[in-house]
């Protein structure tokens, strides 16, 4: 209702302004033409070559004459000036200007011309009262009066309606009018400047207003009240009911098994505009969010029973990794541990070692391609060919051998896997090993420091059937380490997406070179955490390091 009246109030206003318009315009016209017309008559009646004349003697006396002389235009100096211009003729077309001033009504009529250097209208015939009028000569400018500006008469001139309007408190308000004054040769040589009172026109308007505003006012109130009681019965009843309806939608538990709700149907909404589309659409998704609900509750379950296998695969996966590190090498000559955290539930690497005999045990570290679930099944795949294999002895680059056979004659999925393998010689700390694109060991020098040990690389396992690849042997002495790695590794990233890299492994192993193997391990792990930050883990990470001990 606030909005309809205030609409209403606009549009009063605006209607106001309007009829005011419409009716001043039309009223300023005619008084505009009335005038000229009395003009033209006074004009004709004065002749045209007497205007001329009168005009012409006036300028010359009024130019000639010097500015400190005729600034005074009340001294005798000047008015002997001006009365030289006074005859029987100019007395003659006075009493014509004053006998149409008196007839019509005008406040008063007369001849003038305009001084632009100094500003002042200068009157040729006035057609005033004899006490106010002026002589031929006199003039009045802003400082002893009121005059318009050339751009004002200008205008006046050129427009059907427009008179500039004062206001004097002797004469109240008047509205002056210009019509120019031509030669024969059709040069204007001054203005018959009409003044006329409009006080009428004023009363003629207010009596408007009194009429209109009251009028208007009854009509649109009514149409106000109409128009509420419309918008109230197809709007804001039809939106409260809606509204009501929704915090009645919003307050039933949807998530329960099998809740179907019936809020917004039983409205009964029949406006047949767009609140009954709204309805319509309010329906459709009551019904289509209770069948999402529905779908919700079967995705939720059976991603329950996802997550539920996924945490088995885990157990099953981590249970396939050796963890009895003290197990296999107490008292056997060396250390060994490893890890292996997956980027998601279940991972693709994987690492192993065992003893092949009294004197060997075999080692290896692999990444599947992939992550996630098919990753998982084939590491598992992988791992128990390569151990199966590997038990069965021979050099290492011959288990690679086989094993890749074995897989490419499967074709899982186009899957493949690094790998490398060694197998040391407890007795001697003979090591030899073989690659199939991994990544490359670090080893200890003389001087107990890790470097980068760059094998002869092989290609992944399962991609190129009848490959084959190369054995290399190194020995380590005393004290010596190896430490194998997947790329997880190397290519974590930090929040500048810069890789942790080779260097970065490097140099931690040498920080922690004097660390038995779990400890080494763990600070491995922490290094990388650390650097990597708020970052993701984005590919499983895998290490095995062990020390020899003679």
């Amino acid at each position: 209702m606030s909005a309809i009246l205030f609409g209403a109030f606009i549009i009063l206003i605006l209607a106001v302004i309007v009829e005011i318009v419409l009716f001043v315009y039309p009223t300023l016209e005619n008084y505009k033409r009335e005038m000229g017309h009395e003009g033209d008559y006074a004009t004709a009646l004065i002749g045209q070559d007497y205007l001329e004349d009168i005009f012409k003697r006036t300028k010359e006396a009024y130019y000639s004459t010097p500015e400190e002389i005729r600034k005074n235009q009340y001294a005798d100096d000047y008015t002997d000036i001006c009365f030289g211009l006074v005859d029987e003729n100019f007395m003659q077309a006075r009493s014509v200007l004053e006998t149409c001033r008196i007839q019509t009504r005008m406040d008063n009529v007369y001849f003038s011309f305009f001084d632009e250097e100094n500003e002042r209208l200068v009157f040729v015939i006035d057609g005033n009262d004899r006490e106010y009028a002026f002589l031929p000569g006199q003039w009045i400018a802003n400082s002893n009066g009121t005059i318009d500006s050339p751009r004002t008469i200008e205008r006046t001139l050129k427009s059907s309606w427009f008179m500039p309007i004062t206001y004097g408190k002797a004469s109240g308000w008047d509205a002056t009018d210009y019509n120019g004054v031509y030669d024969r040769e059709g040069n204007m040589i001054g203005y018959m400047t009409i003044n006329v009172g409009i006080d009428s026109f004023g009363r003629q308007i207010s009596m408007f207003l009194a009429i209109y505003i009251p009028v208007m006012i009854i009509v649109l109130v009514g149409m106000a009240y109409f128009a509420a009681l419309a918008v109230n019965k197809r709007i804001i009843v039809p939106l409260n009911l809606l509204a009501e309806a929704a915090r009645k939608y919003m307050s039933i538990g949807k998530v329960e098994k099998d809740v179907k709700t019936d809020v917004f149907k039983g409205l009964g909404i029949n406006t047949a505009d767009e609140i009954e589309e709204l309805w319509n659409a309010m329906v459709d998704m009551e019904d289509d969010v209770s069948s999402a609900m529905g779908q919700i509750r079967a995705f939720t379950a059976r991603q329950e029973r996802i997550n539920v296998e996924l945490d088995l695969a885990k157990q099953i996966q981590a249970a396939a990794l050796p963890t009895g590190f003290k197990e296999i090498s107490g008292g056997s000559g060396f250390d060994i541990y490893a890890s292996m955290t997956p980027a998601k539930e279940v991972g693709g690497d994987f690492y192993d070692f065992f003893m092949i005999d009294d004197d060997h045990l075999a080692m290896l570290i692999a990444d599947v391609s992939g992550k996630g679930v098919p990753a998982a099944l084939f590491m598992m795949v992988s791992k128990s060919l390569l151990k199966n294999r590997a038990k069965l002895g021979g050099m290492p680059s011959e288990m690679l051998q086989d094993i890749n056979d074995g897989l490419c004659e499967d074709g899982i999925n186009d899957m493949f896997v690094t790998v490398w393998l060694a197998v040391l010689t407890i007795s001697t700390g003979e090591v030899v090993a073989a690659n199939a694109g991994h990544e490359y060991p670090f080893i200890t020098d003389e001087k107990g420091e890790f470097y980068l040990y760059k094998d002869s690389h092989g290609i992944v396992l399962g991609a190129v059937d009848g490959a084959r690849f190369n054995d290399y042997t190194f020995t380590l002495p005393k004290g010596g380490r190896i430490f194998v790695y997947t790329d997880g590794v190397a290519e974590a990233q930090n929040e500048a997406e810069e890789f942790f890299g080779i260097e970065g492994i490097e140099q931690n192993l040498n920080r922690y070179r004097d660390c038995d193997p779990e400890e080494l391990i763990r600070q491995m792990k922490k290094a990388v955490d650390e650097y990597a930050g708020n970052m993701e883990q984005f590919d499983d990470m895998t290490m095995l390091s062990i020390v020899y001990n003679g």
